[in-house]
């Protein structure tokens, strides 16, 4: 188990860190997780026992900014006493039963699955599922469940909750809001954009230059992406931030990952290999682009925007 699971729950030491608190019984899956979140952008606790997680939520959910749950039959009782404990958190179902596994499951039966699962909640109208052929893109179901959490206080499904609850939900929200303000930086960093390095008012010779270096850096996300020993977070931030600055558009990126699939199909014809692989290559495009949109959405006024315009998530 990595070190993370001892990490200390210290929000003063990394006030813009995200804490992470994960339940599962399956190593395995502790494993794929913790290799995914960098440690430079997540605290991490891992625990297996319903009962330490319990004891650790009641007495840290101040601090906790997603609990990441194995969708199985503890989970139904971790949630269940959450409830009872008044504590309502950001929350990613990670649904794991074997009839799931993409290695026994056609693309039928997984469409079917999806279609099933998708209308019923376990713990809250703002949780998220996440199946294993999607681990991969955690990062962003983790910032979009923060982001959906933030909006449920403004939905009437919370009436049913307890006066207590909604209370608990405010200042959770508030502690969250405050937390992205200062991890995203959106109040100050649409300013820092220079609007004559924007790609539209750059010379043909420019264009070609920042087209050459974005090109550069995404063929090695694309390459990277599925190692798991990889930087692949700071490859996506290098990139975002490029994009950003220059006000890239996601049809920009689009083309650009056109580009590199066109060159990596032809190769791989060139050396009699199937280029049905490269369709896996999907989930780096939407994890990119998910994360250009969140800064575009974030800093799309200089003006003090409320929550519900920043976080309303329909």
């Amino acid at each position: 188990m990595s070190d993370y699971q001892d990490s200390p729950l210290s929000r003063e030491a990394t006030p813009t860190k995200l804490y992470i608190c994960l339940f599962s019984t399956q190593q395995q899956l502790s494993n794929s997780v913790i290799k995914l979140l960098n440690r430079d952008r997540y605290e991490f606790k891992c625990l297996s026992l319903v009962e330490e997680l319990i004891d650790f939520v009641v007495k840290n959910h101040g601090g906790i900014d997603c609990l990441i749950l194995l969708g199985d039959f503890q989970s139904t009782s971790v949630i269940k006493q959450l409830r009872q404990s008044e504590i309502l958190l950001p929350t990613v179902i990670v649904q794991s039963d074997e009839h799931i596994n993409t290695l026994s499951t056609t693309k039928a039966d997984y469409g079917k699955i999806l279609a099933e699962t998708a209308a019923n909640t376990f713990y809250h109208q703002a949780e998220l599922r996440l199946y294993f052929p999607q681990l991969a893109e955690l990062n962003s179901y983790i910032n979009l469940a923060i982001t959906k959490f933030i909006s449920l206080a403004h939905s009437s499904k919370t009436k049913q909750h307890s006066p207590q609850v909604r209370k608990s939900l405010i200042a959770q929200q508030r502690r969250l809001t405050e937390k992205l303000k200062e991890r995203l930086s959106y109040r100050g960093i649409y300013y820092k954009r220079n609007y004559d390095a924007f790609y539209i008012n750059l010379t043909s010779e420019e264009q070609e230059k920042l087209h050459y270096r974005l090109s550069l850096v995404y063929r090695q996300i694309l390459l990277d992406y599925f190692d798991n020993d990889s930087q692949i977070n700071k490859l996506i931030d290098e990139f975002v931030d490029q994009a950003f600055f220059a006000d890239i558009s996601t049809s920009q990126i689009l083309e650009i990952h056109m580009e590199l699939i066109d060159d990596f199909s032809y190769q791989l014809k060139i050396e009699g290999r199937n280029d049905d692989i490269l369709l896996d290559y999907r989930l780096p495009l939407i994890d990119v682009i998910s994360h250009l949109c969140e800064m575009y959405r974030r800093s799309v006024s200089g003006q003090d925007i409320s929550l519900e315009m920043l976080f309303t998530v329909e």
